[in-house]
C-alpha cells in the first residue's frame, strides 16, 4: 500500500511538472520578425502643418467717443496762398478751429464745406520756408487739443443693439454737431448711450462684430512655423460639424511666439472662406498646405532606410531590382518631400515595385503593426543595417495622399 502511495505521488508530481511546462510555453510570447510587403505608388502627395484653437470674428471693435466726426463749416484758404502762423485754415460747424502751426504756403486743400473730419484726418498740406512739406490734420484743431478731460452731450442715437450697420453709419450725434460714425460694417452687439447722456470722450459708446467674416487662430509648433506663409490655403473642421469642411486661407504669421515647458508655438490665423453655420466660440482642427505634389511616386515612411548619408529600401530578390552590395536586396533611393505617412521617392524605384516594410508578428498577440526603427539599429532578426528614417513625418500633417495611388497596403 505504501508503495503505490510513492508511486502516485511520483505521477502526480511529473504529470503537474509538464502541465506547466505546456502551458508556460503556450503563454510566453513569441516575437518573430516578418517583412509584409507593398508596393509604389503614384499619385497626389500632399504636406500639411496642423494645429487646433477656435471660431473668432475678424472684426470685433470697440468704438469710442474719441471717434466723433466733426463736419467743417469753412475753409479759408486754397491752394497756392500763404499764411502767417496762427492764421485760420479751417472752421468746423462746432465752432473749433484749425489754425496754421507755422508760416508757409498751401500746397493742397482736401476738405470743403460740409465734409466731415474724424479724429486724425488731414485736412491740407503746407509748404514751410525750407520747402518741407507736411499735412495738417484734424488733431490741429483747438478743442482737439484740449479733449483730455472734455466729454460730449448725446443728442441722437441712431442704432440699438442687434441692429446690422454698413461702414460709416451714423450711430450717435452729439449736441456739438460732431456725430460718431461705424468705424467697420457689422453687428451692434452692446450700445451704452442714450440721448441727454454726457460722454467722455475715452468711453466706448459701442460694440461692432462682423459675424460673416470669421476666422480661426491656431497654434503651430516652433519646427514648423517657417514653412507656414501668408496667403496657402487651409481646410478646417469644427467638432460641432463632423462630417464638414471649411476651406480657409492664411492671413496672419505671428513673429513671436509663446513658450511652454521649453517648447514654443506661434499663433496663425486663418479667415475662414465660407463660414456657414460655425459660431464663435467653436472649437476647430486646420490643416495648413505646405507643399503638393501631382504624379509622385510614393511609399510608406517606414519602407525607407538610412545609413549616413545613404537611403535605401529593401526589395524581395525576385523582383530583380537588387544592387551588388552585402545586402543583395537593398536599393539605394532618393527622396523629396514627405509627410507622416508617405515619403516621395524621385529616383531608385518605379511604379508598381515591391518593397518590404518591417512589421513584428508575436504568438501572444495575432494583431501586427509596422515597427519603425531608429536610424543605425539592426533590421529586426536580420543583418540589414540601418533601419527606417526619422527624417520623414515628424510634427507635418498628411493623411493618405490623393490622386491614382492608394497608400502603403
Amino acid at each position: 500500500m505504501k508503495k503505490w502511495m510513492v508511486i502516485s505521488v511520483i505521477i502526480v508530481v511529473i504529470g503537474g511538472a509538464i502541465a506547466w511546462f505546456l502551458l508556460g510555453k503556450k503563454d510566453e510570447p513569441q516575437d518573430v520578425a516578418v517583412a509584409a510587403q507593398t508596393t509604389v505608388q503614384k499619385g497626389k502627395l500632399e504636406v500639411k502643418v496642423s494645429g487646433s484653437g477656435s471660431v473668432t470674428a475678424k472684426t470685433d471693435q470697440d468704438v469710442t467717443a474719441e471717434n466723433t466726426i466733426l463736419k467743417v463749416d469753412s475753409v479759408s484758404v486754397v491752394p497756392g496762398n500763404t499764411v502767417d502762423k496762427g492764421a485760420t485754415l479751417v472752421t468746423f460747424k462746432n465752432g473749433d478751429v484749425v489754425t496754421a502751426p507755422y508760416g508757409g504756403e498751401i500746397v493742397s486743400v482736401s476738405v470743403k464745406s460740409g465734409s466731415g473730419a474724424s479724429q486724425g484726418t488731414i485736412l491740407l498740406r503746407m509748404e514751410d520756408e525750407d520747402g518741407f512739406i507736411s499735412p495738417i490734420t484734424r488733431g490741429n484743431s483747438s478743442s482737439d487739443m484740449e479733449v483730455g478731460g472734455s466729454s460730449l452731450t448725446v443728442d441722437t442715437v441712431s442704432v440699438k443693439e442687434g441692429d446690422v450697420v454698413k461702414k460709416f453709419s451714423t450711430l450717435v450725434t452729439f449736441t456739438d454737431g460732431s456725430i460718431i460714425q461705424a468705424p467697420v460694417a457689422g453687428t451692434i452687439t452692446s450700445l451704452s448711450v442714450a440721448s441727454g447722456d454726457s460722454v467722455p470722450t475715452t468711453e466706448t459708446v459701442a460694440h461692432i462684430t462682423n459675424f460673416s467674416t470669421l476666422q480661426t487662430t491656431i497654434s503651430v509648433d516652433e519646427l514648423d512655423i517657417s514653412k507656414v506663409k501668408e496667403g496657402q490655403t487651409a481646410e478646417i473642421t469644427a467638432s460641432a460639424f463632423e462630417d464638414e469642411t471649411f476651406n480657409g486661407k492664411v492671413m496672419n504669421v505671428a513673429s513671436a511666439g509663446t513658450s511652454n515647458n521649453g517648447v514654443s508655438s506661434f499663433d496663425v490665423t486663418i479667415q475662414i472662406t465660407e463660414p456657414k453655420g460655425l459660431k464663435i466660440g467653436m472649437s476647430t482642427e486646420a490643416s495648413i498646405l505646405i507643399e503638393s505634389k501631382e504624379n509622385a511616386l510614393y511609399v510608406p515612411v517606414e519602407a525607407v532606410y538610412t545609413n549616413g548619408d545613404e537611403k535605401y529600401v529593401i526589395v524581395p530578390e525576385s523582383s530583380g531590382k537588387s544592387t551588388q552590395s552585402q545586402s543583395q536586396n537593398k536599393v539605394t533611393v532618393k527622396t523629396g518631400i514627405s509627410n507622416d505617412t508617405y515619403v516621395e521617392i524621385t529616383s531608385g524605384l518605379a511604379e508598381g515595385d515591391t518593397v518590404q516594410i518591417p512589421r513584428v508578428q508575436s504568438s501572444g498577440n495575432s494583431s501586427q503593426e509596422p515597427m519603425m526603427m531608429p536610424g543605425g539599429g539592426d533590421f529586426p532578426n536580420g543583418n540589414f543595417p540601418g533601419g527606417p528614417s526619422g527624417d520623414f513625418g515628424g510634427r507635418n500633417g498628411g493623411g493618405p495622399p490623393s490622386g491614382s495611388g492608394q497608400g502603403g497596403n
